[in-house]
């Protein structure tokens, strides 16, 4: 199956769930006697995609990445509680040359959880105040230190294991240490 076809199956796939979910929801509500109210359904539509990563130009190799509404609406967090996030190190965050900030997909798994190993890296580069687009260089760039893999692909290969996150966290906080002055 081509790419294509592959995301042609899966965009028909998520179509036809959400679809069956809302006509589910409908049917509960009419056995209630209520009705549903979806509201401005474009409004709708585009919270809905809001859980998607977005394309941007700097996607290869970093990317894609989430804007800030879209990541808060994914996670059903604050903006407020996105930033502290940022703050304290436990997420990655790049500052786009007109000042938005963008968040590489990558980190996430699928219940939006940062990945182990991504999250203790990101955190000891932070606390070195080493730039986003730097830390995000520095997980996706092939290292003799892990097998000449990147540290998110050698997280991936070796599925998270603690021996993995330790290999990472120990290669971030040592090179970490050498960047900042």
């Amino acid at each position: 199956m081509t790419p294509r076809t592959r995301t042609t199956t899966d965009v028909d796939a998520l179509t036809q769930a959400v679809q069956a979910r809302i006509e589910a929801r409908v049917a509960e509500l009419a056995a209630q006697g209520r009705r549903l109210d979806l509201g401005d359904v474009e409004d709708l539509a585009d919270r809905m995609l809001a859980a998607l990563p977005s394309v941007h130009p700097l996607d290869q190799p970093l990317g894609p990445f989430y804007d800030t509404s879209g990541l808060v609406a994914w996670l059903g967090i604050s903006r407020q509680a996105l930033f502290d996030r940022v703050r304290r190190g436990t997420v990655l965050a790049c500052r786009t040359s007109d000042g938005h900030l963008v968040y590489p997909s990558l980190q996430f798994g699928r219940n939006g959880a940062v990945r182990p190993g991504v999250q203790e890296a990101v955190g000891a580069f932070s606390r070195r105040a080493v730039d986003g687009w730097s830390i995000g260089a520095w997980l996706t760039t092939p290292s003799e230190v892990f097998d000449g893999h990147s540290a998110v692909d050698y997280l991936v290969v070796h599925r998270s294991s603690p021996t993995a996150v330790s290999r990472v966290a120990s290669a971030a906080v040592a090179d970490a240490s050498q960047w900042a002055a």
